[in-house]
């Protein structure tokens, strides 16, 4: 979309192309691009009253386009909505332009957690998401690990957003968090607290690093944790605020993949130790894998059921959500 017709393009513009075309109430909605669709429509699918229609708005630029969407912020109304990432812009508005407009447009939604990335991975979820990939309980628990692992996680998470703040973004950055939170094999039920203990043991060493070069900074980590707790962050949970790309990544390499290709090659020993011939075996298992031949990325972009869980969604998401359709609802007012 040229940058003219962007600027000409508004709500209101959309307003009296409702009312030339007599449609009922459609409200425009940009998102960052093609991949957020589905999030963003399972959500604003709720309110069936409105005809949401979701626009990528990444164009040629193979980055995704929350910037060029907020730079055009002001073209937003009753018709035209934005719905993007938080990043740390939801824990962070005073410390950038993005973060003042998302903490004070009406017409921007956001994922309140760092990404939808955080969302499509929440633990509560994952059991029925391996279930549907393998048809077999992984026998893992989830909900655990994800604890140990936030509560092990949240004080680089703290030392990362203070730096941000103090606009010392250098001295920690995303691959710098990616290595130290990462985990070197794969995790298992039998090695899933060496696996929190190697990720402490690596935050813990680089938090005393980064508490011995700026000692200046140490003692605001207090008070930024209370800031963040009021937004909803706490140790247990953070991993819903540590950069989703980094989580997705780790989460799918080190833990879903090898799980579920233990589960599949243990169902598939089964089949073949079962009673049977030799061509019913083989039947059933061409059968099961075509059945498991969805891929986990696949999978974890159309997981939504979060709803039905976290209190985050309920207290904060949801909430910000609704008040945005009311207004949508009443034409600004």
């Amino acid at each position: 979309m040229p940058s003219s017709l962007r600027e000409s393009y508004n709500s209101e513009y959309v307003r009296q192309s409702n009312r030339l075309t007599g449609r009922r109430h459609v409200v425009e909605v940009w998102v960052e691009d093609e991949y957020d669709v589905p999030f963003w429509n399972d959500l604003l699918g709720l309110y069936p009253e409105i005809d949401f229609r979701l626009t990528p708005y990444r164009r040629k630029s193979l980055n995704k386009g929350k910037g060029d969407i907020l730079k055009y912020v002001q073209q937003l109304g009753p018709n035209l909505i934005a719905c993007v990432d938080s990043d740390y812009d939801y824990l962070l508005p005073e410390c950038s332009e993005a973060g003042r407009k998302l903490s004070t447009n009406p017409y921007v939604l956001h994922t309140i957690t760092y990404a939808i990335e955080n969302w499509n991975c929440h633990p509560s979820t994952l059991n029925k998401l391996c279930i549907n990939a393998t048809l077999s309980d992984p026998d893992f628990d989830f909900e655990a690990f994800f604890a140990d692992f936030s509560r092990a996680v949240y004080p680089l998470l703290l030392w990362s957003l203070l730096l941000r703040r103090e606009k010392m973004n250098g001295e920690l950055t995303f691959d710098d968090f990616r290595a130290v939170i990462d985990i070197p094999f794969n995790v298992t039920g039998r090695n899933s607290h060496q696996a929190i203990e190697t990720v402490a043991r690596n935050v813990n060493a680089k938090s005393n690093e980064l508490a011995g070069r700026f000692p200046e900074l140490k003692g605001k980590l207090g008070r930024l944790a209370e800031d963040i707790s009021v937004k909803g962050v706490e140790a247990d949970n953070c991993f819903l605020f540590i950069n989703g790309h980094i989580l997705e990544d780790l989460i799918t390499q080190r833990l879903l993949t090898p799980l579920c290709k233990r589960t599949v090659r243990q169902h598939i020993e089964s089949i073949f130790s079962s009673h049977g011939t030799m061509k019913e075996k083989e039947r059933k298992k061409a059968h099961y894998d075509n059945i498991t031949r969805r891929s986990l990325s696949v999978l974890l972009a159309s997981n939504f059921d979060y709803k039905a869980h976290s209190r985050i969604y309920k207290d904060i998401l949801l909430p910000s959500i609704e008040q945005t359709i009311e207004r949508l609802k009443h034409g600004g007012r």
